[in-house]
């Protein structure tokens, strides 16, 4: 298989750390693409020229982060980050649609941020700002029910947390939310989270 990956999409963070828990490092190939460059993205596979972006095996071309996982959590014979059925699967998927939203809010005030002051909109801003901080206030409500094992929601709630630092840094979340942070702290000290490291933009060749 080969993961076309960018180390500053937070989309393909979460997928990778599928990839590390499920130990199918062996299996996939990382193909470096960065979507702002368009010679890069001019032969992608993904005619919306995204990352993340998986060949699988049998040449099949999947798009994006939760598609990707679940056909490399059909690939391997261990636990499975999607339950396959019951209560316990639905939140899983419900806590990755939440962190999803949240990361998508983060990264588009992010963007916002980086235009000239004079063109910035501070009411889209606030927006997205507005859409974590209802994220937060949902996932820290039920710290106490997330669990420690990795899911896809779990791995995903820890990856819109991470990049909060970097897109919302004056956004001080632990101060409101000490029972998620708790659990944040707790989750992260997972080897698969230690092994890899979410990029600033800035840091992209």
């Amino acid at each position: 298989m080969k993961l076309h990956y960018s180390p500053a999409s937070p989309f393909v963070r979460k997928v990778w750390l599928a990839v590390e828990e499920l130990g199918l490092q062996d299996r996939v190939e990382r193909v470096p693409t960065n979507p702002m460059k368009r010679d890069d993205m001019a032969d992608s596979p993904n005619p919306l020229r995204k990352v993340p972006c998986l060949i699988a095996e049998d040449g099949q071309v999947l798009y994006d982060s939760p598609v990707i996982i679940e056909y490399l959590d059909s690939e391997h014979g261990g636990n499975r980050l999607i339950p396959r059925s019951g209560p316990e699967r639905w939140k899983a998927l419900r806590l990755q649609a939440l962190a999803d939203g949240m990361m998508d809010a983060a990264v588009l005030a992010m963007i916002e941020r980086m235009r000239k002051p004079e063109r910035q909109s501070a009411g889209w801003i606030a927006h997205n700002r507005s859409v974590v901080e209802r994220g937060l206030a949902s996932l820290d409500a039920e710290a106490g029910a997330l669990k420690e094992e990795a899911t896809v929601g779990t791995l995903t709630v820890a990856v819109a947390l991470e990049l909060l630092a970097i897109h919302l840094p004056d956004l001080d979340w632990r101060a409101e939310h000490a029972a998620l942070a708790d659990w944040f702290d707790a989750f992260t000290r997972r080897p698969s989270l230690i092994a890899t490291r979410l990029v600033t933009p800035g840091e992209v060749a």
